[in-house]
């Protein structure tokens, strides 16, 4: 049931659905939708259990956009926060009415919610008393080796304690045993790593804060979206045509790559080789990746960064709601 009295708002921010080459930031109001909806089902409708979710539009980068260099994507990303922030600050105004509030975004949809908190919760202590919990999916923020504070925000710390609020978690999942290297346009500094918070250990009381921040957990939850929206990561056969829900069909844990700012969620099967879900997943290099790593560098299984930990995320929200 939709939490339409809850106490928590999640202001959900989707990511790059925009597959136009032409680089752009087009009006919402007037394109094809779609993609945009089958985004916000994939990422965003499993949290309306927990909390009241606002989704706005707006005019987002298109994919075209990232092939440029990156000064110039910025001047696209910039029209994108401009609608973002105009938004955020339309809900506070009419809509908040005291509640707590979780931020959740993925890809470009994190990057404009990074500029979401540097410009309205930094600089805010009454508006940072309000954040239950940030969810910044699939975009690299960076803070000092080992520290919860500093980096991309001065005052808005990475989440290491269970049921800690006023917090944020991040991750960018790639397949076990890979060895991904830093973001070029979002580059992690020297002295610095890229965030990556385990959904699945962060509010497991039991484990020592190095197993909460390295121990390898089953995923409690991967909603995988239909085969035909998943960019060709999700086997295509009767079972996919529609949603999809496994339990303790993945497990995850954050490792280090070799180069040590580079943080990562590490995805690896559980499912036997006779179970029929086996492989649902392709977790070997797709067209898609080839391409990617062309034109933007290696990103993984950058299309289902949210679905892998779904209900560990949402567990998060509940654990936290007043």
């Amino acid at each position: 049931m939709p939490a339409t009295t809850s106490s928590v708002d999640c202001f959900y921010v989707y990511p790059t659905a925009s597959v136009n080459l032409i680089p752009g930031n087009p009006d919402p109001y007037n394109t094809d939708t779609s993609a945009i909806d089958a985004a916000a089902a994939a990422q965003a409708a499993s949290f309306s259990s927990e909390c009241r979710v606002f989704a706005p539009q707006y005019r987002q980068a298109t994919i075209g956009a990232y092939v440029l260099p990156e000064f110039v994507r910025q001047m696209y990303i910039q029209v994108a926060a401009s609608d973002v922030l105009a938004a955020f600050d339309y809900y506070l105004a009419n809509y908040n009415q005291g509640r707590k509030i979780v931020l959740i975004g993925h890809s470009q949809g994190s990057e404009l919610l990074i500029k979401v908190i540097q410009s309205r919760f930094d600089p805010s202590p009454e508006l940072r008393a309000k954040l239950l919990l940030g969810i910044l999916a699939g975009i690299p923020v960076n803070v000092p080796v080992g520290q919860k504070l500093g980096g991309t925000f001065n005052n808005v710390p990475v989440c290491t304690l269970p049921g800690e609020t006023g917090c944020f978690i991040a991750f960018g999942s790639y397949v076990e045993g890979s060895n991904p290297g830093t973001d070029t346009r979002i580059p992690t500094p020297a002295g610095q790593e890229r965030v990556c918070v385990n959904p699945a250990t962060l509010d497991n009381p039991s484990l020592s804060p190095d197993a909460r921040r390295n121990g390898r957990a089953l995923l409690q939850g991967t909603l995988l979206m239909p085969a035909a929206n998943s960019s060709g990561f999700v086997r295509s056969d009767a079972q996919t045509a529609s949603f999809t829900r496994l339990s303790s069909a993945y497990s995850g844990a954050c490792v280090t790559a070799t180069d040590p700012r580079m943080r990562f969620f590490a995805i690896r099967e559980e499912m036997a080789a006779t179970d029929p879900r086996h492989g649902i997943v392709k977790l070997t290099p797709n067209l898609l990746d080839q391409i990617g790593q062309i034109l933007i560098g290696d990103v993984g299984l950058h299309v289902l960064d949210m679905q892998f930990p779904m209900q560990d995320m949402v567990s998060l929200v509940a654990a936290r709601r007043p």
